[in-house]
């Protein structure tokens, strides 16, 4: 299997720093991993680090996080019982310290690592686990549904924690490093401070009276952190930005000292000062057909039309004039560094508006308008859909919608078309949230026959490396069905000044491991 390679390049060589966790390859099976030994030989001079992030936290509360840069804040005041290593993207210990199935994958065993402490001293034990698990999964949220396998939650002892499931969830294990893995606590995790200033056991703790919600989060360090020896930063600011030309205006006058940075902007830093790294492939930008099966807008139950509106779009040019040649084209969503990726799928579709127009007017479709949200996500690509939606035939109706409704817009069902970028979860997951009949990407529940049959086969595979293969017909399957118009791997920039690195590869997932000191 060929896959796409990721690169990093840096204006500046940068000098090891603090070790990272050992990885910890988790491939889905029975056995029990061994727990990786965190610490560094020679702690480094602390640094205050400041972020800017695209989307301020909706809540803190545990069983309404969202993941994406959001994390910056929540994960700094909630640990999760597991984490991801920044450069291989292998899930490691956390809160947890080892993770064990057994046989059919229906009861998974977590072991809780001793001497960890909230924010108030109160111990992080297997009753805390357990109150937020069952909680989150109680609470209509964002969390829930990926709780919706969980049967139960039980503490064992102080340290041990056994969930049990109706049936395997194989992206269990994965989301524990996400919004699911969080852990609240249970004293306090009912009031009201929860939303928006939680007691929590991360590395840090939320400086209220210099935060602005919504506009810039102030977190100070805590010294009695379980790993604080591996988080070298003082203090982390995260401040909100969706605007780049902002971001970089700020990281110009100090304001902040990591950012991502477009790349024609990227020349104008000063290579003495600043270290640039670039990343590829960090997301995938994708148009979402919501209405795959065409319940109400027939049209885009017809695989023709689907198919049109992948060869309408000039992937090429979209890369060139609106993302810098920062990324890629691509035709599936799965992360190009997995296992399912699949180099040969991305010749499915030549860039043919002439015979996608032929496809629309041989369904009999031709001049149908489709209404879709417009949001800060949207705005440098509208004119460029727009215009590949005419050139087969077809109408695009721009429907503004403000960024805190956005999230809602793509999960309603009232459009039939959404445009998103989103960043990689994981092997077993990026496929699921799309297509999956309870995907959080697939609204409608839209499923078939092939479908069932497929994810009946993933949801039944304990050990990953066994359901690679169907996994890998999946993939190929939803792209010739074209039940989405994936558009490009999203590549990203980021500077980072004051003796600062970002050493993310394969992790996307937006915590302050993402960066290092460098001496």
């Amino acid at each position: 299997m060929s896959s796409t390679r990721t690169v990093r390049r840096s204006l500046r060589l940068a000098v090891p720093a603090v070790a990272l966790v050992a990885a910890l390859t988790f491939s889905g099976c029975s056995s029990s991993p061994q727990p990786a030994e965190s610490g560094s030989s020679a702690p480094v001079a602390e640094r205050d680090l400041a972020v800017a992030a695209v989307s301020a936290p909706n809540s803190l509360d545990p069983a309404q996080l969202v993941d994406g840069q959001q994390m910056f804040v929540w994960s700094s005041i909630l640990d999760t019982l597991l984490r991801k290593d920044p450069k291989t993207g292998d899930i490691l210990p956390g809160a947890a310290e080892k993770w064990e199935y057994n046989e059919d994958g229906t009861e998974l065993t977590l072991t809780l690592r001793d001497g960890m402490t909230f924010s108030t001293g109160d111990p992080v034990d297997a009753s805390a686990v357990v109150a937020t698990l069952l909680r989150s999964k109680a609470t209509p949220g964002n969390v829930q549904s990926r709780l919706s396998l969980v049967d139960d939650v039980v503490a064992e002892d102080d340290l041990t924690v056994k969930v049990s499931f109706s049936s395997f969830d194989p992206q269990f294990v994965d989301n524990l490093s996400s919004g699911v893995g969080a852990i609240g606590d249970p004293a306090t995790i009912d009031e009201a401070r929860t939303a928006t200033d939680p007691v929590g056991s991360g590395p840090f703790t939320l400086d209220v009276a210099k935060t602005v919600p919504g506009s810039s989060y102030v977190l100070v360090k805590r010294d009695d952190y379980w790993d604080a020896d591996n988080v070298p930063f003082a203090t982390l600011t995260v401040k909100v930005m969706q605007d780049p030309t902002a971001s970089f205006n700020a990281l110009q006058s100090g304001e902040l000292n990591a950012a991502t940075v477009q790349s024609q902007m990227a020349s104008q830093l000063n290579p003495d000062e600043w270290n640039l790294t670039v990343n590829d492939a960090t997301a995938v930008a994708y148009l979402n057909i919501l209405d795959r099966g065409g319940e109400k807008w027939p049209a885009l139950g017809d695989k023709r039309v689907r198919q049109a509106i992948n060869m309408a779009i000039d992937r090429e040019g979209m890369l060139k004039a609106l993302f810098s040649n920062v990324g890629s084209v691509t035709e599936q969503i799965v992360n190009p560094l997995g296992a399912i990726f699949d180099e040969s799928l991305n010749d499915t579709y030549a860039y043919d508006p002439e015979e996608g127009k032929k496809l629309i007017e041989e369904a009999g479709y031709a001049g149908e308008t489709f209404q879709i949200p417009s949001t800060f996500l949207t705005t440098t690509v509208e004119p460029a859909l727009t215009q590949a939606f005419s050139d087969i035939g077809l109408t695009l109706e721009w429907v503004t919608v403000p960024p805190q409704q956005a999230q809602g817009a793509a999960r309603s069902g009232d459009f039939g078309l959404y445009y998103q970028i989103v960043g990689f979860n994981s092997d077993t997951a990026d496929l699921a949230t799309v297509f999956a009949a309870d995907g959080t990407s697939n609204p409608r529940g839209y499923t078939d026959p092939t479908l069932d049959k497929l994810f009946g086969e993933v949801n039944s595979t304990v050990a990953f490396e066994d359901a690679v293969p169907a996994y890998q017909e999946l993939n190929s399957y939803v792209v010739d069905e074209a039940f989405i118009a994936p558009v490009l791997y999203v590549g990203s920039t980021w500077a980072t000044g004051d003796g600062i690195t970002y050493i993310g590869e394969a992790n996307t997932l937006s915590t302050v491991r993402l960066f290092t000191v460098t001496e």
